[in-house]
């Protein structure tokens, strides 16, 4: 591992040219996420009968919003709608792995090898798909928990940053992983928080300031993650 820590404004600024250098790969990849995601997460509620539901009430969004707001937190608060919940996670858990294929197209471009589509995939090649699917499913699981307390939430996604990449190019397993990933989180604790709040409020800001723009911004994330494992790991197996 390398000891150097790079200022978060260099951490940002390389995450911005990969992102840049990758644009369309970054619009692939949100129309089949977000596609996925929403026929997907459509089906499940209406499967559980919450489309059904909030037609009942559907009205008082325009008369009484807080009436509505109450009669809906109330009905996401029955079996069908944690059913509907877990379902949803598990479909973020299946199309996870498209996040792996830009640790793959981030390396090939400092390589200097030509991208190709099928890089966004390789995610799901294998025992890939398994290992990053259940990985994704286990994080998201406990942050709904986590998240109830927001700075411990960015404290949980700032421990597991590293998990994915030492998974993906260092072939460890999860526990060899995560133990690295902890570490290196202690390490550079206040670089790596700074990281992640950027990352989060500019992979949503295309959904603020334009709203079609999230299907650029989104996986911004990714071009971040693999910024400061180059810099703080920086140990790749070719």
């Amino acid at each position: 591992m390398t000891t150097q820590k790079p200022e978060i404004g260099k951490i940002l600024t390389e995450a911005y040219q990969y992102w840049m250098r990758t644009l369309p790969f970054q619009l692939l990849f949100s129309v089949i996420f977000f596609s996925i995601f929403m026929f997907g997460g459509a089906y499940a509620f209406r499967y559980y009968g919450l489309f059904e539901e909030v037609q009942k009430f559907q009205h008082l969004l325009y008369s009484d919003t807080d009436a509505f707001l109450k009669k809906y937190e109330v009905l996401m608060k029955t079996e069908n709608a944690m059913l509907f919940a877990l379902v949803a996670l598990v479909i973020k858990a299946i199309v996870y792995p498209l996040n792996i294929g830009f640790l793959k197209i981030y390396r090939k471009l400092d390589l200097g090898e030509t991208l190709e589509i099928s890089d966004l995939f390789v995610g799901f090649n294998g025992h890939y798909f398994f290992l990053f699917a259940i990985y994704c499913l286990f994080w998201n699981i406990l942050n709904v928990y986590i998240s109830v307390i927001l700075p411990l939430s960015l404290v949980w996604m700032g421990m597991m940053m590293f998990v994915p990449a030492l998974v993906f190019y260092k072939n460890y397993n999860f526990f060899q992983a995560f133990k690295i990933s902890i570490q290196l989180f202690w390490k550079n604790i206040i670089l790596i928080l700074v990281a992640c709040l950027v990352s989060i409020l500019i992979s949503y800001c295309g959904l603020i300031i334009f709203f079609f723009g999230i299907f650029l911004t989104f996986p911004f994330w990714n071009a971040v993650i693999y910024v400061l494992y180059k810099h703080l790991i920086g140990d790749f197996e070719e």
